[in-house]
């Protein structure tokens, strides 16, 4: 007799005419236009490869393009002793001065609107992230009721996410070290007269319960 699997799926459901559909299909119309816009930009002009590691060399000689590429220009167009030397290339030089003076700005504007996208997809993440910690303070008090055991299997999986994005683990107690035996005749550390002080709890920065991560992390996304 096989058992049937009764545990609910926790993962959100993609029924055809859903919200996770209707979502899916409003923004893959916005991707496909991106992706139409980039494979233009990408025929326009041919590009380098971005680099970290030659990033600084190049910068290091770009520095000079300012001030020294046109004077090269003027002397080696207009001095008879560097006209036949062919040592510089002129029109590769007019073409970067004026990729720097047309395209730079241009490119600025792409960065620009790429750190303006990225900034709007973090504020949308953001402001669900809030109301989904608000939910889970809620269904926390739910889940407490005689009916609330169905709401368990979804707050292990919304707690185990949290504690991933405040990059913490579940960890036992620490198990104190007993301090070394005093010797024979010889008082305890601390210890004065015939009681020794009775010692202070230890404090730990470690939160008390999951619930305190979930505060703290709700506090902190919520603070202007």
């Amino acid at each position: 007799m096989s058992v049937t699997d009764t545990s609910p799926s926790l993962s959100t459901p993609t029924t055809p005419d859903g919200p996770a559909a209707a979502a899916a299909k409003a923004v893959e119309l916005i991707a496909q236009q991106y992706r139409d816009a980039i494979a233009g930009l990408q025929t326009i002009m041919p590009l380098l490869k971005f680099d970290s590691r030659q990033t600084r060399r190049i910068a290091a000689s770009a520095k000079f393009a300012p001030g020294l590429i046109e004077p090269t220009i003027a002397m080696v167009t207009s001095a008879s002793l560097m006209k036949d030397r062919n040592l510089f290339n002129v029109e590769e030089a007019e073409f970067a001065l004026e990729l720097r003076s047309q395209i730079t700005p241009l490119f600025q504007q792409l960065a620009s609107l790429a750190a303006d996208g990225l900034f709007t997809i973090d504020s949308k993440l953001s402001l669900s992230s809030v109301k989904a910690l608000q939910a889970y303070k809620l269904a926390q008090h739910a889940a407490n009721q005689p009916d609330g055991a169905e709401l368990h299997p979804y707050l292990g999986e919304m707690e185990r996410g949290v504690m991933k994005a405040l990059n913490r683990s579940k960890r036992s107690a620490p198990v104190p070290t007993p301090p070394p035996a005093p010797t024979p005749g010889e008082l305890p550390p601390g210890a004065k007269g015939f009681m020794a002080p009775r010692p202070a709890a230890a404090k730990t920065a470690e939160p008390e319960s999951v619930a305190d991560l979930f505060d703290k992390a709700l506090d902190d996304v919520t603070k202007k």
